[in-house]
């Protein structure tokens, strides 16, 4: 119960006084999005005499004078008609400047500040700040009563007030905002529900009330709910102190101080009329102000004010910069004044601040002059060759790589355009769910194609040099696969009209070259005009990045030495340098008076990382992350995007990595509103003011268990104790335990018995479940993929079990990858939060896909092959049991009782294993089938490969198939092992062509080709074994398994083989199935997944085309939506109907109603 926590939440008495005729008072505004709040101070005594709380509607100006209507009530009822005096006028909140321009008033200042003064007012110990207000919810860490830390949530309104008042008011009809504290007090036992927006939480709370909850539980839920997001997604990892104060107008719920209390296990004090504390403090600000002469009295009468009117007279581009911002002209009681533009320009013009630009350097603006107008050829110089025109659309490499592109087409006499806008028909065409930067690439193309250009550069940017020894330095996959997604967008355009030249530095310049060799055939070029036309290129990037990292050292000493905070801008230069993804934010504070530094012209290439960052640009800002992290003058603004992946753990390092020090995070997309970026650069400049003057540098030592993973592929594996220096053998030893994440059930216990007969003691973790879900999510912003939620969570819950021992060491074992998608960040992430809970015997173990995961030795890896192969068939036929067994339930108890065998066949003697299979299929081939599987559509499941593999995400979509008569073959563990090997292969044969052909032979190369054909011709002969084995059964689905032919048709149809991701083997075995006997395709991943986003985008109108049954759905871990719902049960009768066999898809459709009845029975029961 909330009620537990009772005697942790303390209420400061109320500070209210009465007017006094002649009395001199302040009118302190907070104009928030959803509530407008205004307080009337004695400037004598700070008290409140009148105030009012009252609802925006939208209209900022109109909601104060209706709050100054009530004031105006609220002094006639103290003084009748006396007169009182107004001298100062101060506004804060969302509106704060409109506000001011209509009050006409320079004090205007940001809410953290407005509300850190309001709450040290009362409570001058505070050392943690939370703020809840109607859409907006925010944290500020205190010292000394300054602001040195904070944060805001960014477009999600979940975990606030208009959170709450949607959650109640839906289905627990909960009509009047006061009463949901008393009904949640009054729980018993609050439910527990995730921390995700009230759209989907609401179909949680229609589930607890059919399963009879209460509606006092369900409340209570939604309150927890509520703090849980907040702490997990506002807060995170940021200090939080002991001197706790919650305020905003959601802390007037008795319930949700509580929930804070309960949660936290801390005191939590609440000020008086929390409501009003930002009014309340922009009031008490604005007279501090006053008394360090930054401000004057004036004159503020409240019917004037009510008969005051803005009105608009004209509006005009301003001609300051390339964005011509809109401003419009107001009038005031006769007074003009300019509002509007991104930056500060005209604020400073209103509030007579002036900035000298001597003094401030906006370095991004020079950026861009370096890269696209000193570094590039002249036009007078132009000497035209080639009677065609190549158009660039400004996107992703172009921002890194002009100097070399716009050289290699002059080299070659080519004239060149670059696009100039952003064309909203162009952004329409996206085919999938994609970042803004892939949005505005998609307006850029069709800017190009407008502009009637004979061809269009659109290059496939796979990777750049390294700046680590250890690991390459490639691309995300939305960056990387712009090229396919692109044609796939525009497929009334010829094919050849797109030049994608793969961009690869990897392997150096002499295998960089080949792709624009390649380019170059196509447009009729020799390939020797080609390779000097690049030379000539490559030479002019190198100069354009000497003097670019000459600049950046004068920037560095420049900052250090400034009398103000600079501001190091970082992101990708696509998203961060471009003035139209960026929303202006460099301008917001130069036009500010700071300074702006972009992230990759700093000198760090010293710095030290986190391991296996193979992100070009995620190397860039960490190492610049690890170079300011000390420097007191500089502090980083983070610029990200909705939906970028990577940024879901880039953010969570660079928090690691800044410790204490402040750092701004604007995350941006189309619909981004510059007044909340406006608020947050604002607040983060007060912060960083407030960190200077209180900074002292601090040597802040993280946790370290001392225990470490050796892999150095000499030595067999084992631990070391570096505490102290204790060597700990891993094979026969009880006390090291190996726990294994789940990526399915069958494939998890036959690894973890593989490996327990090649004597390591290993266990496969749970399956996960809701509960596992919530306790990662606990950990975790919410922006990280499902499956590192999953891992996450699995291990969580077995450290809370009573299985956990505290003298036994566990290896948690995590696949991994070197890019280009999320999954080689799980390690790094899960790492660095072990740290942070200080656990004493854990220990993360990675393997690596790039060598086929074969560190454990070759008798592991033929007994784990073997293992996986079985576990993928296995899974096969118990699908198909689910869809074609006459007593489905009877079926699978069967199987559940053989496949308990196989696991402990496999764990005594892997020998046994094959004549086992043959037995258990036997008995398998005795149950009874109302369809042979021949006579049964199929449909393939592909995707992101954890989550089509693991039980819990993908399960609810097999029931459905199977329910409708169709069996949902998902893709195996090994298809994904045997594509990795083909990746592998694919790098082999890279690196031999780079050797003299004398030399090949000789070569390691060599060597390890014809070790990788030994191996690829075991493993095709074990599953060949264990296919005839199981072909008994008549339950095993033929899969596309030449990996050459999935390829071929990857190629052909979709992308290119050099971009190594699920992307490629995925959209190769979906074209490659459904040429054959297949009738649907599934693309499954996690919710806002970068590899099921282009796949769908790339399979999407292919599919179409060809009328092809296909279909893309995102796991987020909750039960599907009816959205998506809807949308498979249509998928599904297209499927039924796929291969023209109306008698059995009429029957099949019959069979599946009936189930579906059936299985809506049991759920109700």
């Amino acid at each position: 119960s909330l009620l537990t926590a009772e005697g942790k939440v303390t209420y400061l008495e109320s500070k209210r006084g009465s007017a006094r005729p002649g009395g001199e008072y302040i009118l302190g505004v907070d104009g928030g999005s959803t509530t407008t709040k205004v307080a009337l101070i004695d400037i004598e005594t700070d008290e409140i005499v009148a105030s009012h709380y009252g609802r925006t509607h939208g209209d900022p100006v109109n909601a104060l004078k209706e709050c100054l209507i009530e004031v105006k009530k609220q002094l006639k009822e103290q003084i009748g008609d006396a007169s009182i005096s107004i001298t100062l006028a101060s506004t804060t909140g969302s509106s704060r400047e409109i506000l001011g321009v209509f009050l006409e008033t320079p004090a205007v200042y940001n809410e953290i500040i407005a509300h850190a003064v309001g709450t040290t007012y009362f409570k001058p110990d505070i050392d943690t700040l939370f703020e809840i207000g109607g859409q907006d919810a925010k944290y500020a860490l205190i010292k000394n009563s300054v602001p040195i830390d904070y944060a805001m949530n960014e477009a999600c309104s979940a975990g606030t007030g208009s959170f709450l008042e949607e959650s109640a008011s839906g289905d627990l009809n909960i009509t009047n905002v006061r009463d949901i504290g008393d009904i949640a007090v009054r729980a018993r036992g609050p439910l527990k529900f995730g921390e995700q927006c009230s759209a989907f939480i609401n179909s949680d709370i229609r589930k607890a009330i059919q399963m009879g909850a209460t509606r006092e539980d369900i409340t209570a839920g939604i309150i927890t709910s509520i703090v849980s997001n907040y702490l997990n997604r506002v807060v995170g990892n940021r200090t939080i102190g002991k001197n706790i104060v919650l305020q905003g107008g959601v802390a007037l719920n008795r319930a949700v101080p509580l929930a804070f209390a309960m949660l936290m296990d801390k005191n939590i004090t609440i000020p008086p009329d929390p409501e009003l504390l930002g009014c309340f403090g922009v009031g008490i600000l604005a007279r501090q102000k006053l008394r360090d002469g930054l401000i004057e009295k004036g004159s503020f009468n409240i019917d004037a004010i009510l008969e005051t009117k803005i009105i608009y007279e004209r509006e005009f581009p301003c001609k300051s910069c390339d964005n011509e911002c809109p401003i419009r002209v107001l009038n005031v009681n006769g007074h003009k004044t300019f509002f509007g533009g991104r930056c500060n320009k005209y604020a400073n013009i209103r509030k007579k601040k002036k900035i000298d630009d001597n003094l401030v350097y906006n370095y991004i603006e020079k950026r861009e002059r370096l890269m696209f107008e000193e570094c590039t050829p002249r036009p007078e110089e132009f000497e035209k060759k080639r009677d065609y025109v190549v158009g660039v659309p400004r996107a992703f490499s172009v921002y890194t790589l002009w100097p070399l592109y716009s050289w290699f087409f002059h080299e070659l006499g080519i004239e060149t355009r670059l696009s100039e806008e952003i064309s909203h028909d162009g952004i329409a065409r996206t085919e999938g769910s994609y970042c803004f930067p892939a949005e505005i690439a998609h307006g850029a193309v069709q800017d190009i194609l407008n502009r009637g250009v004979d061809y269009v550069f659109l290059p496939h940017f796979r990777d750049l040099e390294s700046y680590e020894e250890k690991v390459h330095a490639n691309f995300c996959p939305i960056t990387q696969a712009l090229p396919y997604y692109i044609k796939k967008a525009f497929m009334e355009v010829d094919e050849n009209k797109f030049l994608t030249p793969i961009v690869s530095f990897k392997f150096g310049k002499e295998k960089a070259v080949e792709g624009f060799i390649s380019m170059g055939a196509q447009l009729g070029i020799p390939e020797k005009e080609v390779r000097r036309a690049f030379s000539v290129g490559c030479r002019k990037q190198q100069e354009f990045g000497d003097r670019y990292r000459q600049m950046g050292i004068e920037a560095y000493q420049h900052a250090v030495k400034a009398d103000h905070p600079v501001i190091a801008v970082l992101g990708r230069p696509y998203n961060a340098f471009t003035r139209d993804a960026n929303m202006g934010i460099p301008l917001k504070f130069t036009t500010r008076g700071y300074s702006v530094i972009p992230f990759d012209m700093l000198p760090f290439e010293e710095a030290k990382i986190f391991d296996n960052m193979y992100w070009y640009y995620g190397q860039q800002d960490m190492k610049a992350s690890v170079f300011l992290k000390d420097e007191p003058n500089i502090f980083v603004t983070f610029i990200s995007n909705f939906s970028c992946a990577p940024d879901s753990f880039m953010l969570h390092y660079v928090k690691w990595i800044m410790g204490t020090k402040p750092f701004l995070v604007l995350e941006l997309d189309s619909h981004s509103a510059d007044a909340g970026i406006d608020t947050r650069v604002e607040a983060f400049l007060d912060i960083i003011e407030g960190y200077r003057s209180k900074f002292k540098r601090i040597s802040e030592e993280r946790y370290d268990n001392g225990l470490r993973f050796i892999n150095n592929g000499v030595d067999r594996l084992h631990l070391v104790d570096l505490k102290n220096d204790r060597k700990i053998e891993l094979f026969g030893n009880s006390r090291v335990k190996m726990l294994l994440s789940n990526m399915g059930r069958l494939s998890s216990e036959l690894l973890a018995a593989s490996l327990r007969a090649a004597n390591v003691n290993a266990e496969a973790m749970p399956l996960p479940d809701t509960y596992t879900l919530q306790m990662a999510r606990s950990h975790m912003s919410g922006k990280e993929c499902l499956p590192s939620q999953l891992v996450l969570g699995s291990a969580l819950k077995f450290f809370s079990s009573d299985r956990y021992r505290k003298d036994e060491i566990y290896l948690l074992f995590v696949p991994t990858t070197t890019g280009p998608c999320r999954t080689g960040q799980y390690f790094v992430f899960y790492e660095n939060l072990f740290k942070d809970m200080r656990l004493e015997n854990v220990v993360v173990v990675t393997l690596d896909s790039d060598n086929s995961y074969n560190e454990l030795g070759p008798d592991f890896n033929r007994s784990a092959w073997w293992g996986l192969t079985v576990a993928d068939y296995m899974k096969d036929v118990e699908t198909s049991l689910r869809t074609c067994a006459v007593d489905p339930v009877t079926a699978i108890a069967k199987y559940d009782e053989l496949w308990q065998e196989l696991v402990e066949v496999t764990e005594t003697d892997i020998g046994r294993v094959l004549p086992s299979l043959k037995r258990i299929a036997a008995e398998i081939a005795k149950i009874p089938l109302k369809r042979r599987i021949e006579d049964t559509p199929k449909v393939l499941i592909v995707g992101e490969i954890y989550v089509r593999r693991d039980d819990f995400a993908v399960d609810e979509l097999i029931r459905m198939f199977s329910m409708r008569g169709i069996i949902a073959k998902v893709s195996g563990i090994t298809e994904w092992i045997y594509y990795c090997d083909y990746t592998r292969k694919h790098d082999i044969q890279k690196r031999l062509g780079l050797l003299p052909w004398y030399r090949k032979p000789f070569s390691r190369e060599f060597r390890d080709l014809i070790a990788w054909k030994i191996e690829e011709a075991f493993k095709h002969n074990v599953e060949r074994k264990v296919k005839k084995a199981l072909e008994i059964t008549g339950l095993v689905p033929h899969t596309p398994h030449d990996m050459e032919r999935i390829m071929a048709n990857a190629k052909e149809h979709f992308v290119s083989d050099d971009l190594y991701s699920e992307i490629s083997i995925s959209s190769g075995v979906a074209s490659t199935a459904m040429m054959e006997d297949y009738s649907g395709i599934v693309n499954i991943s996690p919710f806002a997944c970068l590899i099921g986003r282009v796949i769908e985008g790339l399979i999407t109108p292919w599919s179409r085309e060809r009328k092809f049954p296909v279909i893309s759905v995102e796991i987020d871990g909750d039960i599907l939506p009816p959205a998506i719902v809807n949308k498979l049960e249509i998928f599904m009768l297209n499927v039924l109907r796929f291969r023209h066999n109306p008698i059995l898809a009429d029957l099949v459709e019959r069979e599946g109603e009936e189930a579906v009845s059936l299985d809506r029975k049991i759920i109700r029961t």
